[in-house]
């Protein structure tokens, strides 16, 4: 099963809002055919790994089919997954948990069982959830996963007075593969105006993500980046109600510059909630907020934020950095309700995740 989770892995990114899903055929104790889910719209792990097996000329009959999710026994982009297993053979299917999804949701356990497959369910329950949680989010909830990133010193400040960058280029490599992973990276006016950002995923992998921006009154400067470069990658403006129907002449504007305004109720404030069921709407997955200090509060105050990701550079202001924002990290985490989830290191900085309770 772990072998199994492994591959699932390497889907995180391509098959939103699909799930990632690993398959392992086994047969006389010796793997014989493995798969994973590679995109969206394409073959599901199961199917990957009975192709995987049927090219290596092996017979499955009586082998025994480790998959993280389980089987979907319905008619989707793909032909039930559940027919194909029972047609091969396979006597036995393990699943770490089942799909929450409504159109699965036991159904595909049922429908082996009915045919005299076993099925067991729970191995590895707990690191299938880890990797599943955005998409077993997005399915109980109808609303993405919140992601929230930001990079500080080591005493705390979110700005340096140089202006220049407080991570350091590896930490900015990874923030790239994680925009790739991502629907959105949502940022506010502030931060548009202060770094006229482009939010784009650089890495050379991966998707591209929509670039989304927190503005209740239609301010952002139509000569920014983001605006200029919206027929290469999307671009939504979040508005409030009032602000389009007094400034239509700043919208139509922005429409034809290729950007889309979504408007949201309210009178100068975009609140969360609305947004994120919007976004649920939209299938969208994941959402990386990446700032500024206010956008980040809003979000994590209100208990929304689902994975926190700090990286914290080994530079340190000290009075220096007076009036800037600080996190203390601890004090975060235990406001939040977030656990410590893992802790890696990108060049000297040091980046930590927090992930809620699942």
């Amino acid at each position: 099963m772990r072998r199994a989770l492994e591959l699932a892995r390497r889907g995180v990114g391509a098959v939103e809002p699909n799930p990632p899903v690993g398959a392992v055929l086994v047969h006389g104790g010796e793997e014989v055919g493995s798969g994973y889910h590679r995109r969206f719209g394409g073959p599901h792990a199961e199917v990957e790994a009975l192709r995987a097996a049927e090219q290596a000329g092996l017979d499955i009959r009586g082998a025994t089919l480790y998959v993280t999710l389980e089987p979907c026994g319905h008619q989707g982009k793909t032909p039930p997954c559940t027919d194909a297993i029972v047609a091969s053979g396979i006597s036995r299917v393990v699943t770490a948990i089942e799909d929450p999804d409504p159109n699965v949701a036991g159904r595909g356990v049922e429908a082996l069982r009915a045919a005299g497959v076993t099925v067991s369910v729970g191995l590895c329950r707990e690191e299938a959830m880890e990797l599943l949680a955005p998409y077993v989010k997005t399915r109980t909830t109808g609303r993405s996963w919140v992601i929230c990133k930001w990079a500080q010193t080591a005493d705390g400040y979110l700005a340096v007075p140089d202006g220049r960058w407080v991570s350091g280029p590896a930490s900015r490599a990874e923030v790239h593969r994680l925009r790739g992973i991502c629907d959105g990276v949502l940022v506010g006016l502030g931060t548009v105006v202060a770094d006229d950002p482009l939010l784009t995923n650089r890495s050379g992998r991966g998707r591209k993500p929509a670039r989304v921006v927190l503005d209740a009154e239609l301010e952002i400067p139509p000569t920014c980046r983001l605006v200029r470069t919206a027929g290469e990658s999307p671009v939504i403006v979040v508005a409030c109600q009032r602000a389009t129907e007094s400034r239509p002449e700043k919208a139509e504007a922005l429409a034809e510059a290729g950007v889309e305004v979504l408007t949201l109720p309210g009178d100068d404030r975009v609140e969360p909630e609305p947004l994120l069921d919007e976004l649920g709407r939209r299938r969208w997955t994941r959402l990386l907020i990446e700032g500024g200090v206010e956008v980040l509060e809003s979000f994590c105050s209100r208990g929304l934020a689902d994975e926190v990701i700090v990286f914290v550079s080994p530079r340190r202001l000290e009075e220096d950095g007076r009036g800037r924002p600080k996190y203390d990290i601890a004090e975060v985490r235990v406001a939040y309700k977030l656990r410590p989830h893992t802790r890696r290191e990108f060049g000297s900085d040091t980046m930590l995740t927090f992930r809620r309770e699942l």
